[in-house]
């Protein structure tokens, strides 16, 4: 939806250093009642400015259902219709609570750019592009042989094709989300430099170096360096939106 910044040779290099010396990620022992605590009170913080850049943007989904999953994982998710899941990993492995807030307005930032919508759309249009191009192909392969195998090649046509469908632009929208994100914390009274931690912590638990062609999200020194370009940038302009794609 915006355009980003171009990720630097010098800040990723730098990045890649710092992930390779940076220690193994840390877990640590919390309450229920500690995860509830540490949710509620990052989201309060950032609420009111993500949801006027919401506005700001207006495309996607400014109204969120905020659920805390028990998986132990570093992970979280944007879902349809503004729900948004928060493992109790991520207030684990956390090591402040402006790391949380990164996380929740990460996620915020995928459902205020309509990634959601957009996602399930490519992976529609993959489908059918698939089954179209290798329907094709098995019906001039039956043409050829005598054995139908036109419905098959479809079958497995529209399943490549979604595949690459739902990964289609998914990186450029993880970085779309990681810059709102950044622009939220802006907002909030937060610095992004406080949160910056976490991203160096998945990038350590995740282990990839370099962002493969099918891979659905940046590896992680390029989400770093990304995360530190969005930041210059943001400062620069004193958080503004960045220009529409």
């Amino acid at each position: 939806m915006h355009r980003l910044p171009q990720i630097d040779g010098g800040n990723l290099s730098l990045a890649q250093g710092e992930v390779q010396s940076a220690g193994a990620p840390q877990r640590r022992s919390v309450s229920d009642q500690e995860v509830d605590e540490t949710l509620n009170a990052a989201l309060r913080r950032i609420r009111p400015a993500a949801t006027q850049i919401c506005h700001e943007m207006r495309v996607g989904v400014c109204t969120w259902q905020f659920r805390v999953s028990a998986n132990r994982s570093l992970n979280a998710s944007a879902g349809a219709n503004g729900l948004i899941v928060i493992n109790r990993g991520i207030v684990e492995y956390a090591t402040n609570e402006d790391e949380v807030a990164m996380v929740i307005a990460h996620e915020i930032g995928h459902q205020a750019a309509d990634h959601v919508a957009t996602g399930q759309r490519n992976q529609q249009i993959g489908a059918l592009v698939g089954a179209v191009l290798l329907g094709a192909l098995g019906a001039a392969a039956s043409y050829g042989s005598g054995v139908n195998a036109t419905n098959s090649a479809a079958q497995a046509g529209a399943n490549l094709g979604g595949v690459v469908g739902r990964i289609s632009y998914s990186k450029e929208q993880e970085r779309e989300a990681d810059y709102i994100a950044a622009l939220i914390l802006y907002r909030s009274g937060i610095d992004p430099a406080n949160a910056r931690g976490f991203l160096v912590t998945m990038a350590r638990a995740t282990g990839r170096k370099e962002t493969g062609m099918l891979d659905s999200h940046p590896a992680g020194p390029e989400r770093v360096a990304g995360w530190d370009q969005a930041v210059a940038e943001i400062r620069a302009t004193n958080g503004r939106l960045p220009q529409r794609a």
